[in-house]
């Protein structure tokens, strides 16, 4: 190797170390910081009260009783049902739902949980051998869980 070969190939590592080490430095530097506050909300976090539990559970219950009114062959979505159908059912032609204990919520800042419901689901379709097929399914789990907004007209809910 001739010594302006040598001196080729020295430069051009060199440039490549230094670009990569700006390209590093730039990114690193660009990166968001592990200490970042979150957003804020358009409305604070609501203070948990007895008032305040009791207005999201009346919120919930009538959302989970509209659900439960759902007509449709799939669970509807925003419920919390869960349906182990599939292995028994080739095709599902409806759905019942009875609710026999609502979930409790528990608030949590600006979000809830509810659980600790009872729901009834009576499924009609036909079985996996072609027969017409009735099975009732119940769920002693029954939960849902979302997020509580508090507006100028009142608390909302959004059911994940």
């Amino acid at each position: 190797m001739t010594r302006r070969r040598g001196w080729a190939i020295g430069t051009a590592v060199a440039v490549l170390l230094l670009g990569g080490a700006a390209v590093w430095i730039w990114q690193s530097s660009t990166a968001p910081s592990a200490v970042e506050t979150p957003p804020s909300r358009s409305s604070p976090a609501p203070k948990v009260t007895a008032a305040s539990i009791e207005q999201v559970q009346e919120l919930v219950d009538e959302h989970l009783e509209e659900c439960a009114r759902s007509t449709r062959s799939a669970p509807p979505e925003g419920c919390g049902i869960r349906i182990p159908w599939g292995t028994e059912f080739s095709a599902v032609s409806g759905v019942r739902y009875r609710i026999e204990k609502l979930p409790t919520v528990e608030l949590d800042g600006d979000e809830f949980t509810a659980d600790g419901g009872i729901l009834v689901a009576t499924v009609t379709g036909t079985g996996q051998d072609g027969a017409p097929r009735t099975e009732t399914y119940r769920s002693e789990t029954w939960a849902v869980r979302g997020d509580v907004d508090v507006t100028d007209e009142g608390i909302e809910i959004s059911v994940w």
